[in-house]
């Protein structure tokens, strides 16, 4: 199956955070996005590594999935 991918607005409803905050993801190496044309784009599975990476970091227990 295909990756998904998600535009900048997505990336912020999924993150909670804003594009600025997201940019300073990007440039500390935090989380990997690329632009087709002057659109950036995530692969979604990208975005929920970094969820992760941000729970284990906190100690906080996985996301349990039915």
């Amino acid at each position: 199956m295909a990756e998904k991918f998600l535009n900048m607005r997505q990336a912020e409803e999924r993150l909670g955070v804003s594009s600025r905050t997201i940019f300073n993801f990007i440039q500390r190496g935090e989380l990997r996005g690329f632009k087709i044309g002057k659109s950036w784009r995530f692969e979604e599975g990208e975005i929920e590594a970094y969820i992760e990476r941000q729970r284990q970091k906190q100690g906080k227990p996985e996301k349990s999935v039915a």
